[in-house]
């Protein structure tokens, strides 16, 4: 490299093409395992960082063969190491919500549900994700929401795809589970 604060073009390239396509998204599977909006804006901010520094380095994944979909894994990979590590630190989990922030979202997805029945439906999410375990949530969330196979997150987590597999096989369920029994709770009725 001739100039060593910037990448090699077709590094920067990739860096800058993954920035703008992945940015909110990362935040977004952040935020569902910190709970915290600021602090999912830090990690996500570090991710990022790490990633320019991999681009500047011209180090896997940001290297001649511009994989794409090797870039994403490696992102959420740092993404949940991340945000594991800083669970840890805090010794408290907490969900608030998935990535719906706004009207236009919401809009988006197509719901048409009444602002109060939303912000109930929401608590009731919330509460039935804050009882999954970080590593059953990490994997419901990157195989539901940002469609991770079984096979990319067992690399990423560095778990078996046995375990893959079964860790979000029963994260669906006891996502399921929790929520319909919250659904059907007299508060939850009361609050509708």
């Amino acid at each position: 490299m001739t100039d060593s604060s910037l990448p090699t073009s077709g590094a920067a390239a990739l860096f800058t093409s993954t920035l703008i396509r992945e940015q909110q998204a990362v935040y977004g599977f952040v935020r569902g395992l910190v709970g915290n909006a600021e602090q999912a804006r830090d990690i996500t901010q570090d991710v990022f960082l790490f990633a320019w520094q991999a681009a500047q380095d011209g180090t896997p994944p940001f290297h001649a063969s511009k994989d794409e979909r090797g870039v994403r894994r490696w992102l959420y990979c740092v993404a949940y190491r991340r945000a594991a590590s800083a669970l840890r630190h805090q010794g408290v989990v907490s969900f608030e919500r998935l990535n719906i922030d706004d009207d236009a979202q919401l809009a988006r997805l197509g719901t048409e549900t009444p602002f109060e029945e939303a912000i109930a439906e929401q608590e009731i999410l919330r509460t039935a994700l804050a009882e999954l375990g970080t590593d059953d949530a990490a994997c419901l969330l990157l195989y539901v929401v940002q469609g991770f196979t079984t096979r990319e997150i067992a690399t990423m987590l560095e778990i078996t795809l046995d375990a893959a597999k079964k860790r979000v096989a029963r994260a669906k369920q006891r996502l399921r589970d929790s929520y319909f029994a919250r659904e059907q709770s007299p508060a939850a009725k009361e609050i509708r």
